[in-house]
């Protein structure tokens, strides 16, 4: 039987330690957390159901595939969701996307629509400030995307976020019909299961071999060896779903994150923010937190009060990749180094910010062609 060797029980990990054990390997997966899931698994605060950022599949129905496969294993609820945005300068929470009904109430309307008429229909960009400026104007974009972007991504300019942004830019109308953030092409879906997708880690990680709380200390890449404190594994294939410069000891430099602080807070009242309403954005200068989101939304917890979550980011931890060139290309040279029986998979360990969608149909992928 062939041995696979899988470092991290996140969603990637769990989803491709599920595709191997149908495939009939033996599967060991090494985490040094001690229980599977990551960032997407479910936790309690005094009965209230969260995440570590809030979890709910996103995806085109281009991905359905990866939507029905999940549904499958964790039974989905579709969810029609909206987020606000805090515009300090109206004391006024705006709904995101850009909404023209919202957009004429700011003091300034005149001189925002002057902007957007002023746009080409078609410009190009080079970064994230010159996209977005290209999209909606100078004013909209101060108030809903530079400064928010700036904490988000710990920039000190946007114009460092030059990863993808080299295209054609064209003008964005503003939002007249619904204020839903994702049109009806789009799936947009959260658990049933009050513990979220804890099952789909249990699934995924039946019958194989599980080593948590364990810190890899060393890998033999040419060898397929992982060595920890007190062993070592060999295998056919190693999965890793960490950051590929960590398999190669940071060899030519460090790959960038960002991170996020989450803070717990429990509320006296029943349901915190409006109807439909699960995002609160704060993109204004002098605000530390990026996002607050009440969990009861996604979760349909029941209870008397509601417990929110402020995310700060933070350079405490690895959660995001960047969307700087400099830094993916980095990345691309640590990849292209890779052994061919080693992967790398999932956000961290493809450097992209890719979602719960991607990373179940680039398993799927996985298994047509094992």
């Amino acid at each position: 039987m062939k041995k696979a060797l899988i470092i991290g029980s996140g969603f990637s990990g769990c989803m491709f330690a599920m595709m191997l054990k149908k495939k009939n390997w033996d599967v060991t997966v090494f985490d040094r957390a001690p229980m599977a899931g990551g960032g997407v698994r479910t936790f309690y605060h005094g009965g209230h159901p969260y995440t570590y950022g809030p979890r709910h599949f996103i995806g085109p129905d281009s991905n359905m595939k990866a939507f029905e496969f999940l549904n499958k294993i964790v039974p989905m609820r579709h969810i029609k969701k909206m987020n606000y945005s805090y515009q300090q300068e109206e004391d006024f929470f705006a709904s995101y996307p850009m909404h023209i009904d919202d957009v004429k109430q700011f003091k300034n309307s005149n001189k925002i629509f002057a902007e957007l008429d002023a746009l080409p229909k078609e410009t190009k960009s080079k970064n994230f400030e010159e996209f977005w400026i290209g999209r909606v104007g100078k004013t909209l974009y101060e108030r809903f995307n530079k400064y928010y972007n700036l904490k988000a991504w710990n920039l000190k300019s946007n114009t460092e976020m030059d990863y993808g942004f080299e295209a054609t830019v064209k003008r964005k109308p503003l939002e007249t019909g619904s204020r839903y953030e994702f049109p009806s092409e789009h799936i947009n879906a959260y658990p049933i299961a009050h513990d979220g997708y804890n099952k789909f880690f249990d699934v995924s990680l039946k019958d194989c071999n599980m080593m948590l709380s364990t810190e890899i200390t060393d890998i033999d890449l040419d060898k397929n060896i992982i060595y920890t404190n007190n062993d070592k594994f060999e295998g056919d294939l190693i999965v890793s779903t960490t950051s590929p410069d960590f398999l190669f000891k940071n060899c030519w430099g460090e790959l960038n994150y960002v991170g996020r602080e989450f803070y717990k807070i429990v509320l006296p009242i029943e349901n915190v923010l409006p109807k439909d309403v699960y995002f609160l954005y704060y993109p204004n200068e002098n605000e530390q937190q990026t996002r607050v989101t009440e969990f009861k939304k996604f979760t349909q917890h029941k209870s008397k009060n509601s417990l929110i979550t402020l995310e700060v980011p933070s350079m405490k931890n690895k959660l995001y990749p960047t969307m700087i060139a400099k830094d993916v290309d980095l990345a691309q040279k640590y990849l292209d180094a890779l052994p061919p029986k080693i992967m790398s998979v999932g956000r961290m360990g493809t450097y992209r910010y890719v979602d719960i969608d991607d990373i179940i149909m680039q398993g799927l992928q996985f298994y047509e062609e094992l």
